[in-house]
């Protein structure tokens, strides 16, 4: 591995740690009872059916798209990079689909009339 290669991997870790404590604080915050409005608000963060790109699945999907683009590139056997690309992008699709589709159903439950004020 280059002293390039190395760095970038080392600007990832950092940038996945942050993430990471960032995520610790949400769920420290979701801990204990709390009301259901609340808690739907704060799953919307998470995704918001009205701007599926928005949120941190949103952000998540996109980062996984790039990944998979980036496989698809690497120097492999082309059928190892495809295979690679495709089995992120499918990732990246559950993440958006699936994930997005199960998190609308819990806010729509927990909160029915929308937005938080």
């Amino acid at each position: 591995m280059t002293a390039a290669a190395r760095t970038r991997l080392e600007r990832v870790r950092a940038s996945a740690g942050i993430a990471q404590l960032a995520l610790q604080q949400i769920e420290d915050e979701l801990a204990g009872p709390i009301d259901p409005d609340v808690l739907a608000g704060a799953l919307r963060e998470l995704f918001d059916d009205a701007d599926p790109q928005g949120g941190v699945l949103g952000s998540l999907k996109q980062l996984l798209t790039v990944a998979s683009q980036a496989a698809a590139l690497a120097p492999l056997d082309s059928d190892d990079s495809q295979a690679a690309a495709c089995a992120i992008d499918e990732a990246a699709a559950f993440v958006a689909a699936s994930a997005g589709r199960r998190l609308h159903q819990a806010t729509s439950t927990l909160h029915p009339q929308g937005e938080c004020s």
